[in-house]
């Protein structure tokens, strides 16, 4: 895999999902109120600036490919889900649950 300057695709590929997921819902959530939109490119930007951001090519197809499933598993968890007419990510009542959790990785798997 191609891999750019600044951009970890191996310690991101690395990275436990669930985990992730929960420690990145955490930070693009916060401060986010019930049923409120909130852009999808935050959770871009959370991931960039834990494992660098990277500069198009296969490294950015991964990136890509990791945040989908981030979004997907918050979806079949039921935290947040995609809105059908803007695409923003939307906080559902299970995800204020996750926010408010001591162990939000474990409480995103019960949630699974």
């Amino acid at each position: 895999m191609t891999e750019s300057s600044g951009a970890d695709v191996e310690g991101l590929l690395g990275e436990e999902i669930v985990a992730l997921a929960a420690s990145t819902f955490v930070v693009v959530f916060a401060g986010v109120g019930l049923g409120r939109e909130q852009a999808r490119n935050r959770v871009d930007k959370e991931l960039y600036r834990r494992f660098g951001k990277p500069r198009g090519g296969d490294a950015h197809h991964a990136y890509q490919a990791v945040i989908l499933q981030i979004v997907l598993l918050w979806e079949r968890a039921g935290v947040a889900a995609r809105a059908v007419a803007s695409g923003q990510l939307v906080l559902l009542p299970g995800g204020a649950r996750l926010l408010n959790a001591t162990d939000a990785a474990r409480e995103l798997r019960t949630l699974l």
